[in-house]
């Protein structure tokens, strides 16, 4: 019996925000992971770790969070400036916008007249017109782009998120003392570990396969995190850790 074939879903219309969610996660797991590693290296203090960690979530989230309201802010504001300057050439040039039209369709193999029959039923509707003008000439798409606070924010709490999850084991250890190794190994493990589950559920969007999806994830984190604690291990060598107050 003939296998049915599977419906396809778009995700496009997701694609803002979950990039901003597995840049925010990201940034907090390899970002503060990086700098808590790096501290570790540096003083083997979870007292130390904790604290810088703690210290460059905060100051992530606010940097990151502000940066993509802003950075998405502008962009909508360079889009809705072109559609505004569409909307005037509608108006004043529609001779000009009509060329325009029979050229997008002529382009996609139509008919001289058939581009022109269409071009002059679209140019009785300025909505349509702009929206046509709007994919064709600007590619712009704006029903894909998200508020920019909600970005901000979007992007602010998961940073914190992914920042806090590699501190844990530190905070732990500070408050039970349980070892600070096992906490250095036990931070390590968790943010490979989410890195993965991250990494796996990216590939909903991405097309990859799942094991792929964890292995990029895994591998540029790995990256980061070892250089940053063999180079917080080499400076203590060069300024010891019993210098601090």
């Amino acid at each position: 019996m003939e296998e049915k074939p599977e419906q396809i879903e778009h995700k496009t219309g997701e694609a803002d925000v979950f990039r901003t969610k597995v840049f925010g996660i990201q940034d907090g797991l390899i970002g503060v992971g990086s700098i808590a590693l790096g501290a570790a290296g540096f003083s083997h203090s979870s007292l130390i770790v904790l604290v810088t960690g703690l210290i460059a979530t905060v100051a992530q989230a606010f940097s990151m969070g502000i940066g993509e309201f802003i950075s998405t802010r502008v962009r909508m504001q360079v889009f809705q400036n072109e559609i505004r300057k569409e909307s005037y050439e509608i108006d004043n040039f529609p001779e000009k916008e009509r060329e325009e039209l029979i050229s997008f369709y002529e382009s996609k193999g139509i008919s001289r007249d058939e581009s022109s029959k269409i071009a002059d039923i679209l140019l009785k509707n300025k909505g349509v017109v702009l929206n046509e003008m709007m994919i064709h000439e600007l590619k712009i798409f704006p029903e894909e782009f998200e508020a920019p606070a909600k970005l901000g924010l979007l992007m602010a709490l998961y940073l914190v998120i992914g920042g806090l999850i590699p501190l844990i084991p530190f905070g732990l250890d500070t408050y039970l003392g349980f070892n600070f190794q096992y906490a250095l190994l036990s931070s390590s493990l968790l943010i490979v570990t989410t890195l993965s589950f991250f990494g796996i559920l990216s590939t909903k969007y991405t097309g990859l396969p799942k094991w792929k999806g964890a292995f990029e994830q895994v591998s540029t984190g790995l990256i980061a995190l070892v250089g940053s604690y063999v180079a917080g291990y080499l400076i203590s060598l060069f300024i010891p850790a019993n210098f601090l107050p």
